[in-house]
């Protein structure tokens, strides 16, 4: 993971000052490079200070930049960046579908600019036009006040200075065939050990994210296999919610656990701040970003620099009890479509903020390629099981004899929730709120197209407005619930 910026603008000037806006993406060390029509440059984490072919190289007129990181097999590729230049020599504008991994990259070869970003959208790229010269930034604070229109590339396209933004199509790979639940459920842990111990392959990974329900608790699970004992972090606001959970998983799996509770007033005091890093107001991904947020900067005192995570389970396997409202095949069809299509400007986004704010790499087992492309095959009713609808059944039944029953069968429950941070987020914005700017007619009238939910949404706005003042950074902001678009 890294901060990366660039412009087809002859000056180090300016992307040392975008780079300098994103510097808590990698704050160890900078890089810019110069070619003939382009300026591309990235900051580096810690742990890419003995790892740099991973993030950049120059060769010859070429030189590439790469947020995230590229799998060869079943290991981290020690040479990322690299790849990524050779694949756009070897196979042209289908390069990108030979690439395995989450990243967003810029290419400089010769006379075009190439930008990059996985199907997912597991890191960020923003880029936009000034006097007719191209910008780009991880992100898009980066940008204030250098383009006034601001675009967010896409996953699964590249955009190009000489052909525009294209999509490209994902490298085929076949899926392992099942025919019962059991069968499902026995190949989605392999693919996920897999997944987990190849994301710690490189050593660098030194801890997991542990809240005690099911996704962190499996990730964790499965990592303390090949680091034990591992380091676990949990935070909340009191002593109920997630940390009995995560404590309880915590001593099942031998690992180095770390636990802190936080306030009122720090949460009052970083909700501006986690706003900013997060560059979006919408209700529900401001409370994972507090959340996230909190956490990140308790796994930095603890001297964390890379963690595992569960991002991603409840995109693919239904952990989002909305979807139980589907009344139909096809729209839970569609709904997961929406989950995912969107999952890179609501969920990833705020984990990729939050993390990145403290300059810690966070790596997310369940987005790997092999482990998508499988979910997606699993049959709708058996993630949302039987008459009781029971939320990511599949993945139940796959850590039913490895997990404390109380973890495999605990209720799903946003982050923020389980923490206690929403609660505590919602009392400070109705404080914050008068009784006036709660009126219905006041969202309005507002010029912006945007429904609010909440007055606490609005407070997150008028935040989220002192910071990013032009009009086409709002427009980048998604709701996160794809009933409540």
């Amino acid at each position: 993971m890294a901060g990366i910026a660039g412009t087809t603008a002859k000056d180090k000037k300016i992307v040392n000052k975008i780079l300098n806006r994103i510097q808590h993406r990698g704050p160890k060390s900078t890089w810019v490079e110069e070619g003939e029509k382009a300026t591309i440059g990235c900051c580096l984490l810690a742990s890419e200070e003995t790892a740099k072919a991973r993030v950049f190289t120059k060769k010859g007129n070429g030189i590439s930049v790469l947020d995230g990181h590229l799998f060869d097999e079943d290991n981290l590729h020690p040479e990322a960046a690299s790849l990524i230049l050779e694949n756009y020599r070897k196979f042209g504008e289908k390069f990108a579908s030979y690439l395995d991994g989450d990243f967003a990259f810029a290419i400089y070869n010769r006379n075009d600019l190439i930008l990059g970003r996985d199907h997912i959208g597991s890191h960020p790229l923003y880029y936009g036009f000034n006097n007719n010269e191209l910008y780009f930034s991880s992100e898009a604070k980066g940008l204030v006040g250098i383009v006034k229109e601001i675009q967010e590339l896409e996953p699964g396209h590249i955009f190009s200075l000489k052909d525009g933004v294209l999509p490209y199509s994902t490298f085929f790979e076949s899926v392992p065939s099942f025919k019962t639940p059991q069968d499902a459920a026995k190949i989605l842990k392999e693919l996920l050990e897999k997944a987990v111990k190849r994301n710690m392959s490189d050593g660098f990974v030194d801890g997991a994210l542990l809240s005690g329900g099911l996704d962190s608790s499996i990730i964790a699970y499965t990592a303390s296999k090949y680091q034990n004992p591992i380091q676990t972090l949990t935070i909340g606001v009191s002593q109920n919610g997630d940390l009995p959970r995560a404590t309880e998983m915590a001593e099942f799996i031998g690992s180095s656990h770390y636990w802190r509770i936080f306030d009122k007033q720090k949460i009052e005091n970083i909700l501006p701040i986690a706003i900013y890093h997060l560059e979006s107001f919408e209700e529900s991904c401001v409370h994972g970003a507090v959340a996230h947020y909190l956490t990140a900067e308790f796994a930095r005192e603890k001297g964390a620099n890379c963690l595992l995570c569960g991002e991603g389970a409840d995109e693919l396997l239904g952990g989002y009890h909305e979807l139980k409202q589907a009344e139909s095949n096809q729209e839970m069809d569609n709904f997961f479509d929406d989950l995912m299509s969107n999952a890179y400007s609501t969920g990833l986004q705020r984990l990729d903020r939050s993390f990145s704010a403290h300059g810690i790499e966070y790596r997310t087992p369940f987005l790997d390629r092999r482990v998508v492309n499988f979910c997606n095959q699993i049959p709708n009713e058996w993630k949302i099981y039987g008459p009781e609808k029971i939320e990511k059944w599949i993945l139940r039944k796959a850590y039913e004899n490895d997990l404390p029953s109380n973890i495999v069968n605990r209720r799903k429950e946003p982050f923020a929730n389980g923490s206690g941070v929403s609660d505590i987020i919602k009392d400070i914005s109705q404080q914050k709120v008068s009784e006036f700017e709660r009126r219905p007619r006041t969202f309005q009238n507002l010029d912006i197209e945007w429904e609010f939910k909440s007055s606490a949404e609005f407070y997150y706005y008028r935040l989220f407005k002192e910071f990013f003042p032009d009009k086409s950074y709002e427009r980048l902001v998604t709701r996160l619930n794809p009933l409540l678009r």
